[in-house]
């Protein structure tokens, strides 16, 4: 495959993913169908879930397709497809695979250990001491509290400056979106 060829599908997958991830608020973590979408079957359960599989499935068979005798390129697209169906799967916020938040620290903002921390100090305080079955994916600090609160302050102000409703569902979104190209522009740097 000519590297150019190689650059035009890594892109097209992209913009796969790009477009699946971009459901994330509209379709309420895929609990809902899109907008102007068919159930897959005749019944309402889990459609929006069954919507975000068969396009994953659209998607490895595009892979196979499109990267065929291409095996280092199709192994590395087929994680990334795979990490996108298990932060969909996951049903949870940030929900992403640790490699995720290592190429995008702000994922960790995201994170319910926050929300325990400050709704339920006691039960954060023996969580993070090890002292219940329970475990966290992190353990905010002060300072994690102060990078996090100015974050979102900056995020409202910029909603405020751009005259657009603040969502944190949205911001979150639009961080999904940002990480999956970070993501691409590492792992594929040689062809982009």
């Amino acid at each position: 495959m000519k590297k150019k060829e190689v650059r035009t599908a890594i892109k097209a997958i992209y913009q796969e993913l790009w477009d699946l991830l971009s459901l994330e608020v509209e379709t309420e973590h895929f609990y809902k169908l899109p907008k102007g979408e068919e159930p897959v079957e005749n019944s309402e359960e889990d459609e929006g879930w069954k919507f975000a599989y068969k396009k994953i499935s659209e998607i490895k068979g595009h892979v196979r397709k499109w990267f065929l005798g291409e095996e280092k390129i199709q192994t590395s697209m087929n994680q990334i497809v795979d990490e996108v169906k298990d932060f969909i799967k996951s049903c949870e916020v940030p929900g992403v695979v640790t490699r995720w938040k290592r190429l995008n620290p702000r994922l960790v903002y995201f994170d319910c250990a926050f929300e325990v921390m400050e709704t339920c100090p006691e039960a954060y305080l023996e969580m993070r001491g090890g002292l219940t079955d329970t475990r966290l994916s992190c353990y905010p600090d002060a300072e994690l509290v102060e990078k996090r609160n100015a974050y979102f302050a900056n995020a409202k102000a910029k909603c405020e400056r751009d005259a657009t409703a603040y969502s944190e569902d949205q911001v979150f979104q639009d961080e999904i979106l940002h990480t999956l190209t970070l993501l691409f522009e590492d792992v594929f740097r040689e062809y982009l």
